[in-house]
């Protein structure tokens, strides 16, 4: 008895990657989303170092101080006057209770620390000085 081999006809595979982009693609939008972005000042910065700097956690508004004497709220450029307002409204805008200036390292200490007591008046319950961590 002879057996007749068989010769099945393969139909060619077909990939079809429509579906797999739209996966990758609702990943990406998802973690775009769920990732929270570090706030920083939009001004440069040359922020002074600290070997007892810590990373800030939760909540906060960041104000700048530039070397030039330019103060920062957010996005908003404010003088030392206004600043108290500026404070308060992103404070409120924000939900937050802190604040972090975030000063260039040539900035006066007389200044700093009006722009300190002027975001406690404003209405911060902790106001913490930016610094860059070096060695220790």
């Amino acid at each position: 008895m002879r057996h007749r081999l068989r010769h099945r006809r393969e139909t060619p595979v077909e990939l079809n990657v429509i579906p797999l982009i739209d996966v990758v693609f609702f990943l990406l939008v998802f973690y775009v989303i769920t990732t929270s972005f570090v706030q920083e000042a939009a001004v440069p910065v040359d922020r002074p170092g600290s070997s007892q700097a810590q990373a800030v956690t939760g909540a906060w508004v960041a104000v700048a101080i530039t070397k030039g004497g330019t103060i920062q709220v957010g996005e908003r450029i404010v003088d030392l006057p206004a600043l108290g307002d500026a404070v308060a409204a992103a404070l409120r805008d924000s939900a937050a209770v802190r604040v972090v200036v975030v000063p260039d390292r040539e900035v006066p200490t007389g200044l700093l620390l009006r722009v300190m007591d002027a975001c406690r008046q404003a209405g911060a319950t902790s106001v913490d000085v930016a610094a860059v961590r070096e060695g220790g």
